[in-house]
């Protein structure tokens, strides 16, 4: 099932491509406005998460939001839908729209933006991104591993589909998948929002403060608690490949046999955004984007540190809205003029 619409207010919801995985969508404004591509991570929610992102960024922004969709509701006909399923549905989706465009993604997504703009800048494919804004991501967990990175290098190959996955039945669309379902995913997410309840944490003062500061009301928990089933080759293959081996930073990681070799990259503008109290993407992981693309010029580099912001901070309530949204926003604007090698965004140095 798919959850209700994003509504964003003062746009209209169009769908461009539809596949069997993935819906890309455009909210209309009717006004020219930078673009900008936001991929919704592979995490178990809904698309509706983004929501909060999607609303701060149309005001200033043309915005397309790639979403995924109930893997329970994909037929058998679709394939395997491992690590490079998202890699490839970025891929397809940029070269559909305009070259130049800036793609923002948090979580699960800045791997898979970093791996298709690395494919595509290896081929000088005209629709490579014009710039990246890579935000809370798990680009290389061997720098200050969190919990999550830990119990994933634990856990041996195969333990997610063994103990964890199930497999559709007849009355849906995707009889016969086998997926990570929403009913197990639940009790790990309620697990951790009872953590922060208890601890007072980021999550605390979404649920009971931050959506307040929101003009537009929108629940938090609405969106945090409706969850989707995830293809449990992904979910295997993420847990081992990204999470556990690092494969992308240690120049391991392939999509449909061809290597992903980011350091070919040296025209697509990077920016990387961490929470300083981010337990689910440690200190550094995202950053190090940044030396996985040597050869990019120090002048299309910029990098941030909320130090207030936890993982969903990034991109929902009070620290996106208030200081993130703003530095992200100068940084596609600047990346849209023409002269971007004349820009100074002090490559390894944090804002003022």
């Amino acid at each position: 099932m798919q959850p209700p619409p994003l509504a964003i207010p003062g746009a209209e919801d169009r769908v461009i491509l539809e596949r069997p995985n993935f819906i890309l969508r455009r909210f209309v404004t009717w006004t020219e406005r930078p673009p900008v591509l936001v991929v919704a991570p592979l995490s178990g929610h809904f698309g509706w998460l983004m929501r909060d992102t999607v609303i701060g960024l149309v005001a200033g922004h043309d915005v397309w939001l790639l979403e995924w969709k109930d893997a329970s509701d994909i037929p058998l006909t679709a394939g395997r839908l491992a690590v490079d399923a998202p890699i490839l549905a970025v891929m397809e989706c940029l070269r559909a729209l305009p070259t130049g465009m800036t793609v923002l993604g948090v979580s699960q997504a800045p791997t898979a933006i970093l791996a298709a703009a690395a494919l595509m800048a290896a081929q000088g494919e005209p629709h490579r991104p014009g710039a990246m804004v890579l935000m809370g991501g798990f680009i290389d967990t061997r720098r200050n591993p969190t919990a999550v990175e830990t119990l994933a290098a634990r856990l041996p190959p195969g333990w997610f589909t063994r103990h964890c996955g199930i497999t559709v039945p007849a009355n849906h669309a995707g009889s016969g998948r086998r997926v990570y379902p929403a009913a197990i995913h639940v009790h790990a997410l309620n697990r951790y929002l009872a953590r922060h309840l208890a601890l007072r944490g980021e999550l605390y003062r979404k649920v009971t403060a931050d959506d307040r500061a929101d003009p537009k009301g929108f629940p938090f928990l609405a969106a945090y608690s409706t969850l989707m089933d995830l293809p449990a080759e992904f979910v295997e293959d993420n847990v081992r490949q990204i999470l556990a081996e690092a494969r992308l930073a240690r120049g391991l990681l392939t999509c449909r046999g061809r290597a992903v070799e980011p350091d070919v990259i040296d025209d697509i503008a990077l920016m990387t955004v961490e929470g300083g109290a981010d337990d689910s993407s440690g200190l550094g992981q995202t950053h190090a984007a940044h030396a996985l693309c040597p050869r990019l010029p120090s002048a299309l580099r910029r990098q941030w540190t909320e130090a207030e912001a936890g993982h969903f901070g990034l991109f929902h309530g009070e620290p996106w809205r208030s200081s993130i949204l703003p530095r992200v926003a100068a940084f596609i604007g600047a990346t849209q003029c023409q002269d971007r090698v004349s820009l100074d965004f002090s490559s390894a140095k944090e804002e003022p």
